[in-house]
């Protein structure tokens, strides 16, 4: 398993085609602004993909909530294995060395470019809104439940981290906030990482906890009997419990461990980066800085603070700020012109989202209730029956 995976925020999306094209309502990154045409286009054409508000803030609560709900209805179909293409079906039903990668056409084939670092609820799918403004392919949540066939195969050793980017690029994916840790990121120079950040870690807490007891349902009936959730669980099981909790997995929904590990998590990565600046300088005085850090960082070695992210490679960012910071970190000259930056996924929705769910298993119990009533009832009629004909 990679070190740290940004969790998931469970709202998974039917896109219009397994491997997204670069179709025209994704406007090119070297573009030097968008136009409020191109970004209603794009809400247009997306909106089985992601929201089609902007500003999901604005909404009421009683708005929110029914539109989570909704979006819990399209995460049953996609656990259900609805979105997934024959491609990936028969990846999963063949052996391992069959294992086919099914690219896209070549015009469309890229390679990851930009990594998301931060952990779930911390505004990731408001950035994957503003990144796919921009222009890039993202793969997230929505997307989980299409490739299962790549992280089934990842999660049985078919082939490693760059392997498994690789064929992300294949299939036309040049961001990722699914699978890349800021390991797999310091390693290539070619990629951008970005941590997104909330405004305390109190915040944080409050929201990953409305999330966190997704991974409860999805190990009761009739969820865990699904294929699809059986070949993401191991991922999904990481995610919410492990990552969270930094191994403490007994109490991925205890506070105080949740709000301890977010605090380490971004500063480990924050003081990667300002390693990486002494990497220049003589070794006598990164040996000395490296001490430094490792004394007043806890749960971090010598050789995890030697590897690092140079800063001009990593970008701590909280919604809040904009575009502006995220365009002057991607190297676009101007933000986009009259679109407001994506404010998606609230509170409200995710209770929504998480409740249909819940409801989902409620009334799965009712109906294996109703079948033993209705068969206890045939049994005593058909008791009836045969003992009237024995009287007869």
């Amino acid at each position: 398993y990679r070190s740290f995976l940004p969790p998931i925020s469970f709202s998974f999306r039917r896109r219009t085609t397994l491997h997204p094209p670069n179709t025209m309502f994704f406007v090119r990154p070297q573009m030097k602004y968008i136009s409020v045409v191109s970004a209603l286009s794009f809400a247009a054409q997306s909106s089985n993909a992601r929201p089609s508000t902007l500003d999901e803030q604005s909404l009421s609560y009683f708005q929110g909530f029914i539109k989570g709900s909704y979006v819990g209805f399209e995460s049953l179909l996609a656990l259900a294995g609805f979105y997934e293409n024959d491609d990936v079906k028969n990846n999963l039903n063949s052996n391992e060395e069959s294992f086919q990668v099914h690219a896209n056409e070549k015009e469309s084939q890229t390679h990851i470019k930009i990594a998301g670092l931060g952990l779930g609820r911390t505004g990731s799918t408001s950035l994957v809104m503003a990144l796919e403004i921009l222009g890039y392919v993202v793969i997230h949540d929505d997307e989980q439940a299409e490739e299962t066939d790549v992280y089934s195969a990842y999660e049985d050793e078919l082939f490693d981290d760059d392997r498994f980017h690789e064929i992300l690029g294949l299939r036309g994916y040049n961001a990722t906030f699914k699978t890349a840790g800021h390991e797999w990121v310091a390693a290539h120079p070619e990629v951008k990482g970005i941590l997104t950040v909330r405004d305390d870690p109190d915040k944080y807490v409050d929201s990953w906890l409305v999330a966190a007891p997704f991974i409860d349902i999805m190990e009761q009936r009739p969820f865990k009997w699904m294929r699809t959730v059986e070949e993401l669980m191991p991922e999904l099981s990481y995610e919410y419990r492990h990552t969270t909790t930094g191994g403490d997995v007994e109490n991925y929904l205890d506070r105080d461990v949740l709000r301890q590990k977010y605090i380490e998590y971004n500063k480990e990565v924050r003081i990667r980066c300002v390693l990486s600046k002494t990497s220049r300088c003589s070794r006598p005085s990164f040996a000395k800085i490296s001490f430094l850090f490792v004394c007043c960082v806890p749960n971090i070695s010598l050789i995890q603070v030697q590897d690092t992210i140079p800063s001009e490679r990593l970008l701590t960012f909280n919604v809040k700020q904009g575009w502006e910071p995220l365009c002057e970190f991607l190297g676009h000259p101007d933000p986009p012109q009259g679109i407001p930056f994506p404010h998606v996924h609230t509170r409200s929705k995710l209770e929504g989202e998480m409740f249909f769910l819940r409801m989902v298993t409620w009334v799965w119990k009712l109906f294996e209730v109703i079948l033993f009533v209705s068969f206890l009832i045939a049994m005593r009629k058909a008791k009836a029956v045969i003992t009237k004909d024995k009287e007869e």
